[in-house]
């Protein structure tokens, strides 16, 4: 700026010094001009002598670009000042695009005079920022700021903003320099960095581009997970083998979520068997063995705040291992599930076959039988034939015994009778003798002045009472049998009396001190202890609602699918599932689901695995023959180290499963339930007494909602 001033003061001393001879004079040009801005010159002529002529101007541009702008015949008279001042506009074609230098030329009467030079420009200076350079889908990108010329001229014109990465665009315009412009992030905006283009220009008359400025950014947009899903290799496993699957991480846009997450596998009980974390998208397996529970598993996965649950189905293996000691055949249940049938087990060429019923982990002993010799044992089990090897056996035949088998056999002996007999009578002759021992009265002895021996009881007699003294020589006391006493009865004999005015009572080493009868105070009750069969925990009574879902259908994978889908349904509002033969019962109560509406929560609950067994009916040829019954009652539960445990005080379980047999291919309600919810839900009566059938609920878009995505998972 101080130099502009310095060359205008000069310009002007020039001006002012060539004023005083004759010619063109021109004032000085800015430094620069912008395509399409006004270009406005101010001449002055003046000669000694009068002259004619055309005056003309011309803009000058580079070597090729030479445009005429003034053209004016004038009169001039000698030693007279005429002022001009031509204006032009700077669109010509000739110059567009065109940065450089330029000057203007004037001529009259042959004497040229060129104006300062001046440079031509199309720039556009940027000043704008960005609000926020990080963002999360679904914010707004803002951008404002000034916009001028290079000829310090404040812009008009348009603005346009891309991000071709993320296929945004958006334009506005700017007045007088100003910029603001904004545009939404979309929602499923691709994470990671992208670069935004801000680009600014104006045009002439005719449309084409005259100025022109760029700015750019880069932007960054978040990743934000969307959703989680758990894919099983398979759902229904056999001990032994193992659970594989993947989680599958996705953001808005759909690309996978690179990272840890934590999982938690729980048994069928709701204990936690593994807490690990793991990197998503890649491979899991998870091993179990013949002594993990059967039933349904649950996967649970935590990301953040989404979290995923998933049920698989851990089959019944009933296993069985053998070893032979000697005579006896040990049998172990080394499987999941009770083992129950029949074992065919060779002793020699002789073929036994013995019904099995163990628990799980238990292990039955078998005695084997044979006359007298050594025999080769083995079983067969599985279709596969297993020899235990040689053992020396005796006995009058062939036979296996368990061990209530040799107890019956042995209480069945007669010499065991007779021998039974024998040692009863003798207990009873042995009891007589210790009773008629310990009824049997003392015998005086020699005692101190101040105290007497009665029996086996040294009795302290009190100073100076001879009377009594003499009367008690005279009177044996009657031992106290102390194992006679009821340790149960209202009243505990402590005391025996002596005569009117003395008594004796046992004192801590067992000798009976006389006493006056004013002075003793016999104990009044007894005070058992306390109730061995109260434990450390407490249940408590409330009331629960139990889902009753029975399906039958083949081992078609859609089908138990659909099924462990149904269950994860209810899973999911926190109540538990057991396996009861073919039924499967979910149990609400406030305990587990932290709610006290769990009728309504039942209800809709069921609803949804209606829906779900009738559309996998819909859809597929693998049909489930389903039938689902509600009831409530009460219930009796405690959770000790974590583990829920209830005992229903009724009928709950067993009526519920009777509702879900009276179902055929739809949900019935107990006259209990029913009630409970009449205010959301329209029913009428089944053909069964006291069941009820939903017509109508007060909203259908829960589960309409629900059929809609089940619909687009099976597409």
């Amino acid at each position: 700026m101080r130099n502009k001033v310095i060359v205008f003061v000069l310009s002007a001393m020039i001006f002012v010094i060539s004023f005083a001879s004759a010619g063109i004079f021109i004032e000085p040009l800015k430094e620069v001009y912008n395509q399409g801005e006004i270009l406005s010159i101010k001449t002055n002529l003046v000669y000694p002598s009068s002259l004619s002529g055309h005056y003309t101007a011309e803009l000058s541009c580079g070597l090729n670009a030479t445009i005429p702008i003034f053209n004016q015949f004038i009169n001039l008279n000698a030693n007279v000042e005429k002022h001009f001042e031509i204006t032009t506009e700077l669109t010509d074609n000739r110059i567009r695009n065109y940065t450089g230098n330029c000057l203007v030329k004037t001529n009259f009467n042959g004497e040229i005079v060129s104006s300062s030079s001046y440079r031509l420009s199309n720039l556009v200076e940027l000043d704008t920022e960005l609000a926020f350079d990080e963002l999360k889908p679904g914010a707004l990108i803002s951008v404002s700021g000034t916009a001028f010329k290079e000829s310090e001229l404040p812009f008009n014109g348009y603005v346009e903003l891309f991000i071709p990465t993320l296929n945004l665009y958006k334009s506005g315009t700017i007045q007088n320099g100003i910029l603001n412009l904004s545009i939404p992030l979309p929602l499923d905006a691709k994470s990671g960095k992208h670069n935004l283009s801000l680009k600014v220009h104006d045009s002439d008359y005719v449309g084409k581009d005259m100025n022109n400025g760029v700015q750019d950014y880069t932007l960054k947009v978040f990743q934000i997970l969307k959703s989680i899903e758990i894919i099983a290799k398979r759902e229904n496993i056999n001990p032994t083998e193992e659970f594989v699957f993947i989680i599958d991480a996705r953001d808005q846009a759909g690309d996978p979520m690179p990272g840890q997450v934590s999982i938690l596998v729980s048994e069928p009980n709701g204990l936690p068997f593994i807490k690990k974390v793991i990197k998503q998208g890649e491979t899991q397996k998870i091993p179990f063995s013949l002594n993990n529970t059967p039933g349904y598993w649950t996967l649970e996965v935590n990301l953040g705040e989404v979290t995923k649950r998933k049920l698989f189905y851990l089959a019944e293996v009933p296993k069985i291992q053998t070893s032979l000691i000697n005579d006896t055949l040990i049998v172990t249940n080394i499987g999941n599930a009770l083992y129950e049938g029949p074992l065919e087990i060779t002793i020699g060429s002789h073929v036994e076959i013995k019904q099995l019923k163990i628990a799980v982990g238990e292990t039955e002993k078998f005695k084997i039988r044979a006359p007298e010799g050594t025999y080769s044992i083995s079983i067969l089990d599985e279709g596969e034939t297993k020899p235990l090897g040689n053992t020396f056996l005796t006995g009058n035949a062939i036979k296996i015994t368990d061990f209530k088998e040799d107890v019956l056999s042995t209480v069945s002996n007669p010499l065991i009778w007779w021998l039974v007999a024998i040692l009863f009578v003798v207990i009873i002759v042995l009891v007589r003798i210790k009773a008629h021992l310990q009824n049997k009265p003392p015998t005086p002895s020699s005692t101190t002045s101040n105290s007497k021996n009665l029996g086996s009881w040294r009795v302290k007699l009190p100073e100076n009472d001879n009377e009594s003294i003499s009367k008690i020589e005279n009177k044996p006391i009657e031992p106290v049998n102390v194992k006679s006493l009821n340790p149960y009865s209202s009243l505990k004999q402590n005391s025996v009396s002596l005569n009117k005015n003395y008594t004796a009572t046992k004192s801590n080493n067992n000798v009976p001190v006389i006493n006056k009868k004013e002075d003793i105070k016999p104990s009044m009750s007894y005070v058992p202890g306390a109730n061995p069969f109260i434990g450390t925990h407490e249940g408590i009574r409330e009331r629960a609602v139990a889902i009753a879902v029975k399906a039958v259908s083949n081992n078609s994978p859609y089908v138990m699918q659909t099924i462990n889908s149904a269950l994860s349904i209810a899973q999911e509002t926190g109540a538990k599932i057991y396996v009861d033969g073919e039924s499967k019962i979910v149990l609400f109560s406030p305990r587990l689901t932290k709610t006290k509406d769990n009728e309504i929560l039942a209800v809709n609950t069921a609803r949804r695995m209606e829906a779900l067994f009738s559309e996998h009916n819909r859809l597929h040829n693998d049909k489930i023959s389903f039938g689902i019954g509600i009831n409530d009652g009460e219930i009796i539960s405690e959770t000790e180290k974590g583990k829920f445990q209830f005992t229903s005080t009724g009928n709950l379980i067993s009526s519920c499963k009777r509702i879900s047999q009276s179902a055929v291919m739809k949900l019935l309600l107990s006259d209990s339930v029913r009630r409970k919810v009449m205010n959301t839900i329209k029913t009428e009566q089944s053909g069964s007494t006291g069941l009820w059938e939903i017509t109508r609920v007060v909203d259908r878009n829960s589960k309409a909602n629900f059929i809609s995505e089940f619909n687009k998972r099976n597409k």
